[in-house]
C-alpha cells in the first residue's frame, strides 16, 4: 500500500491520495512522481491535453494517479469488485472476459496500450461485471472515482473528450466485422489476425509479419464467437493455402496484403449492398 506523509500536502491534497490509497486496499499500487498533468501519459492523454485545469485540480490528478506493475495471469479487478475507478493500460495485454449464464467464463476483448476498462461500472455506478487478467507483463494507471468524478462535474471540456474517446474506442470495436457474426469463421479470424498483427506484430524480411497472440485459441474461439474446432479448421486452411504459419502462440503472415484482401474485398462488397 502507498504510504502517505500529511506534512508534504496540504488537507485536501492528502484526502485526495488516501482515497486512491483506500480504493486499491492492500495492493501494492504507488504514486509516479514523474506524472505531470499536461502529459499524463496512456488513453486520458488526449481528454486532459488542452483542458484548462486549475492548478489545484491538475496537481489533484497528479497526485491522485497510481500506477502498477502486473504479471502475467494476475488479475487487474474482478467480476463482482466495486467500481474504484479508471484503469488505463500503458503496457501489455490484457483479457476481459465475463460468467455466462451457466457461469462459464467466456472471452470479451483484449486491451492494450492506450485503452480505457473499467469505465461502464465506474459511470455506472455498479460492481464490475468483467474480470480484467493481465496476459503479459503490464504497466497499469489508476484514477480513483473521486478524481474522475470531479474533473468531468467541473470541466465540461474534458467530460467530451473522455466521452469521445469511449464512444470512439466502443464503435471502433463494433465495426463491419463485429457486426456481421453470420460471417463465416475463417473471415472473423483473418479479421482478429490483421488485428493481432498491426497492434503488436513485428514486420520481418520482404514485409512478412510476426506475431504471438497472446490468447490460447479456446479464448479466440469465445472472442469470435465461434467453436474451438471452426478455429483449428480455419488454422489449417490458412496453412494449406500459405497465407499464414502458425507454430503453438506464434504466427508468421508471409503477405499480408495477401491475407488481408480478402477481407478488404469482403469488407467493400459489404459497404456497397449497404448503399443499394
Amino acid at each position: 500500500m502507498v504510504k502517505l506523509e500529511m506534512g508534504q500536502m496540504t488537507q485536501k491534497e492528502f484526502r485526495y491520495r488516501a482515497a486512491a490509497e483506500t480504493a486499491q486496499s492492500e495492493a501494492p499500487w504507488r504514486i509516479d512522481p514523474t506524472l505531470k498533468c499536461a502529459h499524463i501519459g496512456c488513453g486520458l492523454q488526449s481528454c486532459v491535453a488542452g483542458v484548462p485545469f486549475r492548478s489545484a485540480d491538475a496537481m489533484m490528478l497528479e497526485r491522485s494517479t497510481l500506477v502498477r506493475d502486473f504479471e502475467r495471469g494476475e488479475k487487474i479487478f474482478s467480476e463482482g469488485d466495486p467500481a474504484a475507478g479508471l484503469y488505463c493500460i500503458r503496457g501489455g495485454v490484457a483479457l476481459l472476459s465475463y460468467k455466462d449464464a451457466l457461469r462459464s467464463e467466456r472471452a470479451m476483448r483484449m486491451v492494450g496500450p492506450g485503452d480505457l476498462v473499467g469505465y461502464r461500472s465506474l459511470f455506472a455506478e455498479e460492481p464490475h461485471v468483467t474480470t480484467a487478467e493481465a496476459l503479459t507483463a503490464c504497466h497499469i494507471c489508476f484514477f480513483p472515482k473521486t478524481t474522475i468524478v470531479r474533473l468531468t462535474d467541473t470541466y465540461p471540456l474534458f467530460s467530451r473528450l473522455l466521452f469521445r474517446k469511449l464512444a470512439r474506442d466502443q464503435g471502433s470495436r463494433n465495426g463491419f466485422f463485429v457486426r456481421e457474426q453470420h460471417l463465416p469463421i475463417r473471415l472473423r479470424f483473418i479479421h482478429f489476425l490483421r488485428t493481432m498483427g498491426k497492434r503488436y506484430g513485428i514486420t520481418g524480411d520482404g514485409g512478412s509479419v510476426r506475431v504471438k497472440l497472446p490468447i490460447m485459441r479456446r479464448q479466440i474461439a469465445s472472442l469470435l464467437s465461434a467453436r474451438p474446432e471452426s478455429v483449428a479448421r480455419a488454422i489449417t486452411e490458412l496453412e494449406r493455402e500459405g497465407l499464414a504459419v502458425f507454430e503453438g502462440r506464434n504466427v508468421t503472415i508471409p503477405d499480408p496484403s495477401a491475407l488481408y484482401r480478402i477481407i478488404d474485398d469482403v469488407a467493400e462488397l459489404g459497404r456497397q449492398n449497404q448503399h443499394h
